[in-house]
């Protein structure tokens, strides 16, 4: 089978995009795949990550965010291939920063399955469920209208994929949709308890992250001075790159936070660099101030075992519960707490093991092969249900 596979992919910094790349690379493996074509958008440095991919992998990069025109790019090149099936990995605003560009851009799957071709979608956010205006988002009746309108015609694809059962209880429930398909987000690395290498700072909070306002670095630095009066050798370490919808954002923090010591400033990570400060770290802080869609980040830090702290969010709890891993949560916005819970787990190194040997033994439950074994599965049934309909000889 030919899948064509529509994604952000690295090495832009997003949720959506690595998720991408992750199941890409686990659909390589299941060997069920002939050719698995991934049309990402244009990107700096893009060859570096695809060289690690495995055959039959191929990326081209057929779009651009912002760009108005980007459905027409993809849709013809979609043509151009004629796939068997087409896999949508999609995000509300991956197409570009303005609504106008990402509701044209999310007409692509509708507009696919009208020219015949079978189409699942793996729809990461439910409009419905966000802070708009925490995240930065316009909150208004024409934005309200037109994320209903594009929500309704992603569900007019053969299949739906989500990562959290509250969005499909809400999509069956607000929609009426029938052809939901719960995925969980799963590891998407070697699941394994990684030692503190000798000579890692004594007392280390990491913050990884596509940095933007709502991600509450504001917050967990002001936590952090409360941290350092307690623990003088403590250290935050600050990795990722800027959320897509707000580049620069993560150097302006650096200059604004400029005098607070014991913060270490790495910037974006490779997938092996990453791994290397996860090692290093003593616990994870997710500080976010509202989200969309379930936390890549709590899955990363559990499936290395490291211990989180988070906002008590509800897409952050859905990600734990429905994985079946414990948590250290904090109200969001509320530095105080926070502190006293950074202190808390810093101060207790067997709580600290406990924690980590729990999350890891639940993701070892949920590894990247059965996630994408359930993809396969489904883009298979999907591609059935169509043959007879269209077929790519034709």
């Amino acid at each position: 089978m030919h899948l064509c596979i529509v994604s952000p992919f690295p090495p832009a910094i997003s949720g959506v995009g690595q998720y991408g790349w992750h199941v890409t690379a686990g659909l390589a493996e299941t060997g069920r795949f002939r050719a698995l074509t991934v049309l990402a958008d244009h990107a700096p440095g893009a060859s570096a990550g695809e060289a690690r991919l495995p055959a039959p992998v191929t990326v081209r990069r057929a779009w651009r965010r912002d760009d108005p025109g980007a459905a027409v790019a993809v849709l013809q090149a979609l043509l151009a291939h004629r796939p068997d099936a087409v896999w949508f990995n999609a995000g509300m605003t991956m197409f570009g920063r303005s609504r106008l560009v990402n509701f044209l851009g999310l007409l692509t799957p509708c507009l696919a399955r009208r020219a015949g071709l079978p189409v699942m979608v793996t729809l990461h956010e439910v409009f419905e469920t966000a802070r708009l205006r925490r995240l930065g988002l316009h909150n208004g009746p024409i934005t309200h209208w037109g994320a209903h309108l594009a929500t309704r015609l992603l569900l007019d694809a053969d299949a739906v994929g989500v990562t959290l059962r509250r969005y499909a209880a809400l999509l069956r429930e607000r929609y009426g949709a029938s052809n939901i398909h719960y995925l969980p987000h799963g590891a998407f690395t070697d699941v394994a308890l990684l030692p503190r290498p000798a000579g890692a700072p004594p007392h280390d909070i990491l913050f990884f992250t596509s940095h933007a306002p709502h991600r509450g670095l504001s917050v967990l630095v002001e936590a952090f001075g409360a941290v350092r009066a307690r623990f003088p050798d403590a250290t935050l370490t600050i990795a990722g790159g800027d959320h897509p919808r707000f580049p620069g954002y993560s150097r302006q923090a650096r200059r604004e936070f400029a005098e607070q010591p014991g913060l270490r400033w790495l910037g974006p990570q490779t997938e092996a660099g990453l791994r290397r400060v996860m090692a290093q770290a003593s616990l994870v802080a997710v500080p976010y101030l509202a989200t969309t869609g379930a936390s890549s980040v709590l899955n990363r830090a559990a499936a290395l075992g490291r211990p989180v702290i988070a906002s008590d969010l509800p897409d952050i709890r859905a990600t734990a519960q429905e994985a079946g891993l414990e948590v250290a949560w904090t109200p969001p916005g509320d530095a105080p707490a926070l502190a006293r819970a950074l202190m808390d787990l810093l101060g207790d190194p067997a709580r600290q093991a406990a924690l980590a040997r729990r999350n890891v033994d639940a993701m070892r439950a949920i590894p990247l092969e059965r996630t994408s074994a359930r993809y396969a599965d489904l883009i298979e049934a999907v591609a059935a249900r169509t043959a007879t309909a269209w077929s790519p000889s034709n």
